[in-house]
């Protein structure tokens, strides 16, 4: 017997690869239980209470990592994780609602992410280019688990971390090939060899190839993206599964990551004594008392809805809750996480998933083992996005099995922000899918901001609907009073809405928001000529640079992503660098700038107005061109929508006629105020 080692009886049992207990079919049973102490997170203890236990497979790839792995002697518990001098192991980590299987963190290297799989892969095979299992009932489409490797890499540098993100649009516009430097995936299968998995995964062999040349392009085809089995396990073979062991710097990965990174794989228990104090004022307390049953909330802009949604959110957390907050705009939810950091709660953050909804239906689809649906077939996309979209989920969770069905994650709670984007299908997909048996549910919305134009009849318990809305029992609560717009500006976007017939269930706003010191707010006003517009920003721009806001505190908001690249350039022209949303044609389908849009980036923003819907800046630069694709209603919701926006200066350039004569009545002179 080896000392430190735990022997499982078997028939046939023997010493296998790396001190590993395998059985005749090698199957591992068992390995060395001498490992490292504290870089392992959970701990050994922790996983053993865990409510999802780890698989076999998961254990011996973890103990395999803790063993070989580069650790920091020098490195204590009273340091923190971001100067670890070694690598870090954290097995099912939080990735804000999807979980996964292993990820390891060398703070001054990178980062790779496993995905474990205890199958036997005589089940599997490829059939017309999909991946199948083969089952009682005949083959079954499963998703390849290299796919799902990405997909947590992909919800990494796109929701959670964006500057990652933009580093790697930059390295793969450089090289023009994808990036693999700075966070790898791999694929371990625990009851195969590693010759096994890489024949099933890698490219065919061709006619022409020896078999020692299939071997050479096998290993560089799985260079950068291991795929290995329980015989690779070695310490010899360390650097094929962690292929940047060796490395102890790499110039590509930024150390100021290090910290955003580590609290989503462990994100912090949150004190009482951490928030900056998050008070309600008014009806705001009615939103914000946690209660089951489906309620609805409507308040004018700068009302407080998303502080309401924010504390109720956090007080579920602090009850032991599991919490869904769920947006439209791929933007806001960053802005949400924010403002739940400030609650007056004690809660474990990984109560929380944040996310926008196309976002978590990629996730349950992932976790189904599904592709995003296709739009063909549909009559627009719009069509796709209301139901295509919620069908390709209820139709993967009906065709799948128990095991999956039960894995799916159910909430005590769903919060929907910005009620007035969604679709009645959405809110039904929510409810009779992800809900648990507490069925608690609000939406908080702004029928003036619908600028989506979506029919919301479903949110006054009107129209013909199948069912599912008598649950709203109670009416609306009302925010009336906003406490964030400046006086003049509330004055200014009440006469706007009456003036241009925007939704008047909420007739008036008041505002209680206080001059600031040296009576700093302002208004200006500007119908300018199209060709005017870019320097006429600039000027704006300066404006407010000379009254010593930093770029940070201002946003342009631009109708089009054309325009918008066209300031970028600009402004980037100048030497003045800018925090973009924009997009071009080829980049719609990863958003490789909204995904760096964040509150605390220190650069001067730019947005289209859709996108910075739900956000607020204490400057606001608007521009409202001569021509615009929306019909008129919608342009005058999503002009309301941007002037709403400021918490303190807001400069409008005006080029449409519509606004001309409503603009000619406001001040044109910054320094006349």
């Amino acid at each position: 017997m080896h000392a430190g080692t735990t022997y499982l009886s078997s028939p046939g049992a023997k010493k296998g690869y790396a001190g590993l207990i395998i059985d005749s079919q090698f199957y591992i049973l068992a390995i060395n239980d001498k490992v490292m102490s504290n870089r392992l997170y959970p701990s050994w203890e922790q996983l053993d209470k865990m409510h999802n236990p780890l698989t076999p497979g998961e254990k011996a790839l973890i103990r395999y990592l803790d063993q070989h792995l580069p650790s920091d002697l020098q490195w204590n518990d009273k340091m923190p994780l971001a100067h670890y001098g070694g690598w870090l192991i954290f097995a099912q980590p939080y990735f804000n609602g999807t979980r996964p299987d292993i990820v390891i963190l060398n703070p001054s290297v990178g980062m790779v992410i496993y995905e474990v799989k205890d199958w036997d892969l005589e089940l599997y095979s490829w059939r017309n280019g999909e991946f199948c299992v083969t089952t009682p009932k005949g083959y079954q489409v499963v998703k390849s688990p290299l796919k799902q490797a990405r997909h947590y890499r992909e919800k990494l540098i796109s929701q959670l971390v964006p500057e990652i993100g933009e580093q790697l649009d930059r390295e793969q516009k450089q090289s023009n090939q994808p990036s693999f430097g700075l966070i790898k995936t791999a694929v371990y299968f625990h009851k195969s060899t590693t010759l096994t998995a890489q024949i099933m995964f890698a490219p065919p062999k061709r006619k022409d190839q020896t078999d020692h040349q299939a071997s050479i392009d096998r290993a560089k085809f799985f260079k950068n993206e291991p795929v290995f089995g329980f015989d690779s396990l070695t310490s010899s073979q360390l650097s094929q599964i962690v292929p940047d062991v060796a490395r102890t710097g790499s110039s590509y990965w930024q150390p100021r990551w290090n910290a955003e990174v580590i609290f989503w794989m462990r994100p912090p228990y949150h004190s009482i004594e951490q928030g900056t104090p998050l008070t309600l004022r008014g009806n705001q307390y009615k939103v914000a008392e946690p209660r089951s049953g489906h309620h609805r909330a409507r308040g004018v802009a700068g009302s407080g809805k998303t502080q309401a949604l924010a504390y109720r959110a956090a007080k579920l957390a602090s009850q032991d809750h599991e919490v869904l907050i769920i947006t439209y705009n791929i933007t806001l939810w960053h802005y949400i996480h924010d403002m739940i950091k400030r609650a007056p709660f004690a809660f474990s953050m990984e109560r929380f998933t944040l996310v926008h909804f196309h976002g978590f239906c990629k996730d349950r689809l992932n976790e189904l083992g599904k592709k995003w649906p296709e739009s063909k077939g549909y009559d627009d996309i719009q069509q796709f996005f209301q139901t295509g979209v919620p069908n390709a989920v209820i139709q993967a969770i009906n065709n799948a099995s128990e095991e999956l069905i039960k894995s799916l994650p159910k909430y005590s709670a769903v919060l929907i922000d910005e009620g007035q984007d969604y679709y009645f299908e959405w809110y039904e997909l929510l409810t009779q899918y992800f809900l648990d048996s507490r069925d608690e549910l609000l939406v908080v919305c702004d029928k003036k901001q619908n600028i989506y134009e979506r029919e919301l009849l479903w949110l006054d318990k009107r129209g013909n609907r199948s069912g599912g809305l008598d649950k709203f029992r109670e009416n609306y609560i009302d925010l009336k009073t906003s406490y964030r717009l400046p006086q003049s500006i509330a004055e200014i976007t009440n006469e706007f809405s009456v003036t241009f017939n925007l939704n008047q269930d909420l007739r008036a706003i008041k505002s209680t928001e206080q001059l600031t010191l040296l009576n700093t707010q302002h208004i200006v006003w500007l119908n300018i000529k199209t060709f005017q517009w870019l320097e006429y920003i600039y000027f704006a721009f300066l404006r407010l640079k000379h009254a010593e806001y930093h770029p940070s505190d201002i946003v342009i908001l631009l109708p089009s992503h054309e325009l918008g690249f066209e300031a970028v350039d600009f402004f980037n022209q100048k030497k003045i660098q800018v925090n973009h949303v924009f997009e071009r044609e080829d980049e719609k389908g990863f958003h490789p700038n909204k995904k760096a849009f964040w509150p605390g980036d220190s650069r001067l923003k730019m947005s289209t107005i859709h996108s910075f819907k739900g956000w607020e800046l204490k400057n606001i630069v608007l521009f409202i061109p001569e021509h615009a694709p929306e019909s008129n209603a919608q342009l005058h919701s999503i002009v309301y929508t941007a002037l709403t926006r400021t918490r303190e200066n807001l400069i409008v350039l005006n080029s449409n006629h519509l606004y001309q004569e409503f603009g000619e009545n406001l001040p044109k002179h910054w320094n006349k105020q």
